[in-house]
């Protein structure tokens, strides 16, 4: 893919589209991350280096937060390929804005160890990977929580500063949040889409939720029985949790069925072509676990 825009959320919005360009916007009315009470709830080698990239900052710096969750993993496979240069662009100079730097002190290493686990997740060769050498992260008063978007070798975050705020006053761990909003993005920015994120929409959402429940931003008490295989989001997520717990690597495998275009539409068959059995059967066999 040549381009590539995930406005992204816990519902999705029709957005235009054209090739190679999916989008998604991150609802209020739909759970995020996590971490907020009272809130919302909560390509391919690369030649980036090995160093620690660099932060750029403009904005303000404050106290780190403390958070519940684990820190985040920074495996060491993919470190080359998977750490790219981080820019952060703090565009909103008031208390809110400020929200950012305070749960996340050190963007610059939590960033990368985040994309590093999100590569170390969906891939197993260097080959499979996209070239990622550069990610923006930008900080914005807006209606909203986060969006992401891609061009080439470089990606793009960007985070509503009212949306931490809120996170904060409903006495939420800001930085949890923060932190499940990047693995989600993260995995927006790394995985595979078919060439049309719009049709493959429930899919690229739930693959992501996978990352971040791997991550340990998705907790487990939001696993939940009924839906449908093709909600999204955290539905679809934990059907893919137990799915690869059945069928080691089947996220893997799936993800890499999608391929990074759309000359061959992709179908629910690829269910079949990795476990031998229809999604309808699984998602049955699934439901009955609960």
């Amino acid at each position: 893919m040549t381009q590539r825009a995930w406005f992204v959320a816990f519902l999705l919005v029709a957005g235009a589209c054209t090739h190679g360009t999916s989008g998604w916007v991150l609802s209020q009315d739909a759970p995020s991350s996590g971490g907020a009470s009272g809130g919302p709830d909560a390509g391919l080698l690369a030649d980036a280096s090995d160093a620690a990239p660099d932060v750029h900052e403009a904005g303000a710096a404050g106290a780190a937060g403390a958070s519940d969750a684990p820190a985040p993993r920074c495996p060491t496979r993919f470190e080359s390929l998977c750490s790219p240069a981080i820019v952060l662009d703090n565009r909103d100079m008031t208390a809110s804005g400020a929200l950012f730097a305070q749960a996340i002190p050190d963007l610059a290493t939590t960033l990368p160890c985040i994309t590093r686990d999100v590569c170390d997740t969906l891939y197993r060769k260097v080959s499979e990977i996209r070239t990622l050498t550069k990610i923006t992260v930008i900080i914005e008063d807006y209606a909203g929580i986060s969006e992401t978007w891609s061009t080439g070798t470089e990606a793009t975050i960007h985070m509503s500063s009212r949306h931490m705020q809120q996170v904060t006053d409903a006495n939420g761990n800001l930085s949890d949040e923060l932190l499940g909003i990047f693995y989600y993005h993260g995995a927006n920015i790394y995985q595979l889409d078919g060439g049309n994120g719009t049709t493959n929409a429930w899919l690229v959402e739930g693959v992501a939720d996978f990352v971040r429940h791997a991550g340990g931003y998705l907790p487990d008490d939001q696993r939940k029985a009924g839906g449908k295989y093709n909600d999204g989001y955290a539905t679809t997520a934990f059907f893919f949790v137990w799915l690869d717990s059945q069928y080691p690597d089947f996220v893997y495998e799936l993800n890499l069925s999608l391929t990074p275009n759309a000359a061959v539409p992709w179908t629910t068959q690829a269910f079949a072509d990795i476990t031998g059995k229809s999604v309808d059967a699984l998602w049955t066999s699934y439901q009955a676990s609960f």
